[in-house]
């Protein structure tokens, strides 16, 4: 397996991605990744990732900030009697503590994160080794006191010896400085010694030791006769709190080589989850998703594929690449101008390949679909080297046939700017018999290049395919958009006079230029004209498409309305049926009672059937009468409609059918006549520019903003404007709150959880405000 790295600048990658891990334990993992060729566990770690983007993107943020780098302190303490300092031992239980939180909180979103949730079942939090610690280490650093009874007692005695030695030098302050022999009116310490700064003219006027002495030579620090004794017991004492302290954290350094075999699998299984945050933490930040993973040699197929440097760079300027293979493609020539995209088309290919295969989220679109490389091999760039006698025709033809040596079925080619830096004839050659043989036994080969033999070889060539990016016709500036199956031109002599070459020349040139050459820049100029405008009205017919889809999506609202009212009709017209039918059996029963005579009989029965008939043809028939009479409906009369229950224009009237044709709201809806409830006004005034809806619906209702006031004065406001987002159909609100102490966003979120026309609340996206605002999704 080969992956030239250095030539995609994949060491840059790897950077952006540790700048996102929260410790060198996961930075180092990311130096060390290497791209993958077993499909099956890319996939697995892709999914690990995937878990992760999907957590943090809902807001479950991982507890692992806290994650301290313990690899040299778990590898010093396994030696033989080895300890730790305090502050190290504090970090092995910040260590332990970050293990227990996350193995905590993974197995709680073990549903969302089945595969994270079982890594984080094989941690052990060791609360055995937490305890001691946390008993014998203060978090200042420091040894307790309480550590064992044999310091507590050494420290007793360290104290009391110290307060005798300074009782005496506060005594002899007081002396010594009411006769002037004392610098300051302090005592202090030289090498761990308590003295006191004496003037240098008169320290024979204190008996002592002397310590040392200030640069000026002014003062010397003695170490009174008087406390010379207590001195050397505190000495003593020191000696042995320090033999006492390192038994404590030998017995400590001990229960952690007891538990090492434990250590070492949480030391990789937290480097893991670091390396995993830190992958998913870059993928959410540009943008990123997965492709599909493909088994080796099926075809490539980018949407939407951006270059990632470029994209973490600067991501307004970042242009997406779009590419779309055929399993007989096996060399793509792309041609185009200088400064096209050519070469950045190269290294998003390939730095996406190799992102994915170190399973790192790339920024394309998540229906991409990438197979798996067993090699990417690239020339790219100038490596002229004048050093060793290598001119930039030499470098390139060196490493194309290390290339042409190593290249596999599974092997991706990225070769940029093939045949140039020689002869155009010769060069050509060369680059033809190169992609031959690349079409026979490399994967993938991209190559860009200018030359027009290529161009034609690749249209001949079963398995070689045109691509190209080009200028646009308006501004001749790149469009940075490739286009497969159409060969590109150079735009040499644009490019030259857009950068200031003198007229005459170009003009010269194009007067050099060969007739042939002209011929096929002017069809190939007005092949991509062609292309771009053909673009132009499928961009048009799509517009239009989703336009109609809108309106059929109306129209299937609206017939939903009248199946409705049909229903409800029927409903109401069967009850009443029933009802009939029950009346009408209910006299036939008080007839019979009174034993009625034929005649009676034959009656009541010839009532009973003309009212089911009577019945029959009301069901048959479910038109209502109409409220107002056809002939007083004239076009602009303002009516109002039964069941939508709205107001609108009259646009046409037709009688033969009995239905009117309204405008309501600027849509125009063909309704029967029993649909109008009430003529409003027969002339055609101002309104009806707007007809009036009672509901108008919008998805997002806008923002308020509440942030700097307190809660009495911010509760008015808020009350109006969700009144007015729920008058005007708002499925959204946006309330801006603003951090502070939090006491105004919690009252907001208690008023938001006891509004009744509020279905869900939560904190607004990072590029919302965060925290610092809060979405409301309202009932319909």
């Amino acid at each position: 397996m080969i992956f030239d790295e250095e030539v995609l600048e994949f060491g840059r990658i790897r950077e952006l991605v540790a700048s996102h891990c929260v410790s060198d334990l996961g930075r180092r993992r990311v130096a060390e990744v290497q791209p993958r060729t077993d499909r099956e566990e890319i996939e697995r770690e892709m999914e690990l990732v995937r878990e992760m983007m999907n957590l943090i993107a809902r807001r479950r943020e991982p507890p692992i900030h806290g994650l301290r780098d313990v690899a040299g302190h778990i590898a010093r303490v396994a030696r033989e009697r080895a300890i730790l300092e305090p502050v190290e031992l504090l970090d092995i239980k910040e260590f332990l503590e970050t293990a227990r939180y996350l193995q905590q909180f993974f197995e709680s979103e073990a549903v969302e994160a089945p595969r994270l949730a079982e890594l984080g079942r094989s941690l052990e939090s060791l609360p055995s080794l937490r305890r001691s610690i946390e008993e014998k280490i203060a978090p200042d650093g420091t040894v307790r006191d309480s550590a064992s009874e044999a310091l507590r007692i050494v420290r007793r005695e360290i104290f009391a010896c110290e307060q005798r030695i300074q009782a005496v030098l506060q005594r002899m302050i007081r002396e010594l400085t009411e006769s002037g022999d004392l610098q300051d009116s302090f005592f202090t310490l030289r090498n761990s010694r308590y003295v006191l700064p004496v003037k240098t003219t008169n320290r024979n006027r204190v008996p002592g030791l002397i310590h040392d002495s200030s640069n000026t030579g002014e003062t010397v620090f003695i170490e009174p006769y008087a406390i010379l004794e207590d001195s050397n017991r505190l000495s003593e004492l020191r000696v042995k709190e320090r033999e006492e302290i390192y038994r404590i954290l030998l017995r400590v350094a001990g229960h952690m080589r007891d538990e090492l075999p434990v250590l070492q699998t949480d030391l990789v299984i937290l480097t893991e989850l670091d390396y995993i945050y830190g992958k998913a933490r870059f993928g959410l930040q540009y943008g990123c998703a997965f492709p599909k993973l493909l088994a080796p040699g099926r075809p490539v197929r980018l949407r939407q594929a951006h270059h990632p440097l470029l994209r973490a760079a600067s991501p307004d300027q970042s242009r997406p690449l779009t590419l779309e293979l055929e399993p007989q493609n096996k060399v793509l020539v792309i041609t185009g101008p200088n400064a096209g995209g050519k070469t950045t088309a190269l290294k998003t290919i390939g730095l996406t390949v190799l992102m994915t295969q170190c399973a790192i989220p790339a920024p394309m679109a998540p229906d991409s679909a990438i197979p798996v490389f067993s090699d990417v091999l690239a020339d790219i760039g100038d490596e002229q080297s004048v050093l060793e006698g290598m001119s930039t025709f030499s470098a390139h033809m060196q490493r194309i046939a290390r290339i042409l040596r190593q290249a596999g079925r599974a092997s991706l080619v990225l070769l940029d700017e093939l045949g140039t830096a020689t002869d155009p004839a010769e060069g050509g050659a060369l680059a033809v018999a190169i992609l031959e043989r690349l079409a026979e036994n490399a994967g993938l080969t991209v190559v860009s290049t200018h030359l027009a033999v290529l161009k034609n070889w690749a249209e001949e060539h079963p398995g070689g395919r045109n691509a190209s990016f080009r200028l646009s016709h308006v501004d001749h500036r790149p469009t940075f958009q490739l286009i497969l199956d159409l060969p590109g031109i150079s735009e040499a002599f644009v490019i030259a006079e857009q950068v200031g070459l003198p007229a005459a020349i170009i003009e010269r040139a194009r007067a050099l230029r060969p007739q042939v050459e002209h011929d096929a820049a002017a069809l190939l100029l007005s092949l991509q004209a062609k292309e771009e405008e053909l673009q132009q009205r499928l961009a048009e017919l799509e517009r239009q498409r989703e336009e109609l889809e809108i309106e059929r999506t109306l129209l299937a609202d609206e017939k939903k309305v009248l199946e409705d009212l049909r229903r409800k009709l029927r409903k109401e017209m069967l009850a009443e049926k029933e009802a009939a039918l029950r009346e009408a059996k209910s006299r036939v029963e008080e007839l019979i009672a009174k034993q009625p005579s034929k005649q009676e009989l034959n009656r009541a029965r010839k009532e009973l059937e003309t009212q089911i008939r009577q019945t029959q043809e009301e069901e048959a028939d479910l038109m209502e009468r109409p409220s107002v009479d056809i002939r007083d409906l004239k076009q602009g009369a303002l009516v109002r409609l039964r069941t939508l229950h709205v107001e609108g224009r009259i646009v046409r009237v037709d009688e033969k059918r009995r239905s009117v044709t309204v405008d309501v709201s600027g849509k125009h809806s063909t309704v029967p006549l029993t649909e109008i409830e009430s003529v409003l006004s027969e002339e055609v005034g101002p309104r009806q520019q707007s007809a009036t809806i009672v509901k108008a619906t919008t998805a997002f209702g806008g923002t308020v903003d509440l942030h700097g006031k307190t809660w009495e004065e911010a509760r008015p406001i808020l009350e109006k404007f969700l009144d007015q987002a729920i008058v005007q159909g708002a499925r959204t609100i946006r309330i801006v709150h603003g951090h502070g102490s939090g006491a105004l966003r919690e009252a907001v979120r208690e008023f938001l959880k006891n509004e009744p026309y509020v279905a869900n609340f939560y904190f607004a996206p990072p590029a919302q405000g965060g925290t610092a605002a809060t979405i409301a999704e309202l009932k319909e």
